[in-house]
């Protein structure tokens, strides 16, 4: 039962003894084919430990493995797009910004990423950098999604849900293994890995992964990706030890401007340079875990650092965390789960040059605050109880204090599953979380370039600043979420998993009204700019509020042996209010109030797998993302409906799998959403060999 992903049947629930093992292998083999076909797969994240997905009491999503091979993605971010209620938009060839239940933004604060339970998103800018977070996709067991406030287990950024890779177990990887491909716009990949058996207790692998393209279709900007890991597990009796470590380096390379203005205005201030962007990183992680009789522990380490160069996002921090947990079995019908952690950040930002005006980048972020350390604690429970024989209840509070802000949080939630047979479950949810307070918002200041016009044609302007500035005095964001799903095994073919969800969010992150503080140079304080330069100031501020509510249905239909038809749709709307600032009125034509409800409200994906013979499989994957009118200055959105489709063949078990994927088929070249860079159809050529 410590090895994670192995089937269980539907009736085991929590934690099992090794005689209660035997007994159930022995059902296992006594089971008819049908009957196999209705085992569960364990799902870990929405309570750490292994749950049928019957019982759990909350919108739950389980990306397999084999989705993610037969939807040819090339990338983490992209399997996502399988999953009701994530919208995926690529905003450039290797590049993403991932959402959950709306409110999409390039650097989302309401969805909490792990890999194998360790988190992955930037402390810094407090979201994810998805261009720097991939694996060797052959190696990833699932990817659990758990949609809606997840914050009682999970804690801070698991606002909107929860996305948790998780990798295979060693003794399933064993063995050489490559890959490589290449396509269009330059993209070349190859990968190794390497499982091996020490003895019947240890296993281990590792594998190096190395991605070469061009970063947009429109120029000659490159992007390489080099990253490895090693993994090894250690199983004895009742105890399951995983060590884990790896790194990653990315690089781009652009065509840049940057300007001079340092000295008196005059024409020629922005100058031609080239940008190399290095995104870098390391990571160690320890999971052991430990079971007795009716008690089950778990001890997390990890650590890791990361730093980068791009001038936004310039900085360096390390992370260490560290999370102890227990599943006790009061008695047959109640078990509690309990535990705590810590986690200290140390971070390094781009402080303020000496000379800031002498090599302005187009946009960038300096602090006046570039050096400390921040920490985390937190403690939770949840007890589970089994109310009667259809009946079960979930309650469960975290307490969580943020360093950053002084700020201690609570995030409870309950929960009921009503099972009135093994083939439908129908269950409710009420829940608070919070995102973690942001130093990007609290710390640091970005700016951008402009000009301002002087003349109606514009052949007089001066060179302008934007700030956006930071306030320290940011309460944390929090969501209250109630939601209600149904779940319906139909037959062996046939399942149909549905949610309706309203969520009401406070102290939501904007920039406020924003102010002229130098003209012709002339600043308020009495400073003097060079270049007869413009400044125009704005301020983070907590004053937004949003409610949204939708619903999302995943439907898997198997009408023959060879044919399955995943099928995930969501309907989404926002509604945002806000006071004190022009960007509030009703009138308003631009601001974050808008641009949280300027959303699409349909996303669909529908993906098609037929095993055309033992050798050949044929599979397409439809995505469609609604449009989004407006009658304001935001642009508007056109809906976009893309086709991918995959052929491969594989003769033999041991032979090369040949695989032929376009992506986004017979597409013209297109924005995901208005104002990002174009993407295009791209064909690519795959080939993977596995050998024990």
């Amino acid at each position: 039962m410590l090895n994670r992903g192995k089937i269980v049947l539907p009736l085991l629930v929590g934690l099992c003894s090794a005689k209660g093992q035997a007994n159930d292998l022995e059902q296992l083999m006594s089971m008819s084919l049908e009957e196999l076909a209705m085992v569960d797969i364990h799902v870990t994240s929405a309570a750490k430990k292994p749950q049928s997905l019957r019982d759990i009491p909350a919108a739950v999503y389980v990306i397999s493995n084999e989705q993610i091979r037969r939807s040819g993605v090339r990338s983490i971010a992209e399997a996502l797009a399988l999953a009701p209620g994530i919208q995926v938009t690529r905003i450039s060839e290797f590049n993403w910004q991932v959402s959950l239940r709306g409110l999409n933004e390039v650097l989302f604060n309401k969805l909490l990423v792990m890999i194998d339970g360790r988190t992955v998103y930037s402390p810094l800018m407090s979201g994810t950098f998805w261009h720097t977070i991939d694996t060797l996709l052959e190696d990833i067991e699932r990817i659990e999604v758990i949609r809606g406030a997840a914050g009682t287990m999970w804690g801070g950024n698991a606002a909107n849900g929860v996305v948790n890779i998780i990798t295979k177990d060693t003794q399933e990887t064993l063995g050489h293994y490559g890959e490589m491909a290449g396509g269009d716009y330059g993209y070349r990949e190859l990968n190794y890995r390497y499982g091996t058996r020490f003895n019947d207790n240890v296993t281990a692998r590792a594998f190096v992964k190395g991605v070469n393209g061009n970063y947009y279709i429109d120029n000659d900007d490159t992007w390489r990706n080099l990253r490895g890991g090693i993994r090894a597990d250690i199983s004895q009796d009742n105890r399951k030890i995983t060590l884990q470590v790896g790194g990653y380096q990315t690089k781009s390379e652009h065509l840049w401007l940057y300007a001079d203005l340092s000295s008196a205005y005059s024409d020629g201030l922005y100058h031609h340079t080239d940008l190399n962007v290095y995104s870098e990183g390391a990571y160690f992680s320890a999971n052991w875990q430990e079971q007795y009789n009716n008690s089950f522990y778990e001890f997390n380490l990890w650590a890791d650092t990361h730093s980068s160069d791009e001038p936004s996002a310039a900085g360096k921090f390390h992370t260490l965390d560290l999370e102890v947990l227990a599943h006790q079995q009061l008695n047959p019908d109640h078990q509690i789960t309990f535990g705590g952690g810590s986690r200290v950040i140390h971070r390094r930002t781009a402080p303020y040059p000496d000379n800031h005006y002498k090599h302005i980048e187009l946009w960038g972020r300096y602090s006046h605050d570039p050096v400390g350390t921040d920490t985390i604690f937190n403690t939770y429970f949840q007890l589970e109880s089994k109310l009667s024989e259809t009946l079960t209840s979930t309650f469960g509070l975290k307490v969580e204090h943020f360093s950053l802000n002084n700020s201690t949080e609570l995030q409870p939630q309950a929960r009921l599953l009503y099972q009135p047979n093994n083939n439908q479950q129908l269950w409710l949810g009420a829940a608070r979380a919070v995102v973690t307070p942001s130093f990007v918002s609290t710390k640091t200041d970005g700016y951008r370039l402009s000009s301002v016009c002087l003349t109606t044609d514009c052949q007089d302007n001066r060179p302008a600043i934007i700030y956006t500035a930071a306030n320290d005095n940011l309460d944390t964001e929090s969501v209250v979420t109630l939601d209600m799903g149904h779940r319906y095994f139909v037959s062996d073919k046939l399942t149909v998993d549905s949610t309706i969800f309203y969520s009401q969010y406070d102290n939501v992150l904007m920039e406020n009204d924003s102010q002229w503080v130098c003209i012709y140079g002339q600043c308020m304080d009495g400073t003097q700019l060079p270049s007869e330069m413009f400044a125009l100031v704005q301020t983070y501020s907590d004053n937004l509020k949003l409610e949204n509510y939708g619903f999302e249905t995943a439907i898997n239909w198997s009408p023959l042996p060879s044919f399955t038809i995943n099928t995930s749709y969501s309907y989404i709307q926002t509604s945002a209010s806000c006071s004190g600032h022009a960007n509030c009125q009703p009138d308003a034509t631009t601001g974050s109030k808008l641009l949280n409800e300027h959303q699409p409200a349909h996303l669909l994906s529908l993906q098609t797998l037929w095993q055309i013979t033992p050798a050949w499989q044929l599979d397409l994957w439809f995505k469609h993302k609604s449009a989004v009118s407006t009658n304001h200055s935001l642009p508007e959105a056109p809906s976009i409906s893309t086709l991918d489709a995959r052929i491969a063949w594989h003769e033999k078990p041991h032979w090369p799998r040949i695989e032929l994927i376009a992506d986004a088929l017979g597409k013209n070249p297109y924005e995901d959403m208005p104002g990002k860079a174009r993407i295009d159809q791209n064909v690519f050529l795959k080939a993977s060999w596995g050998v024990e």
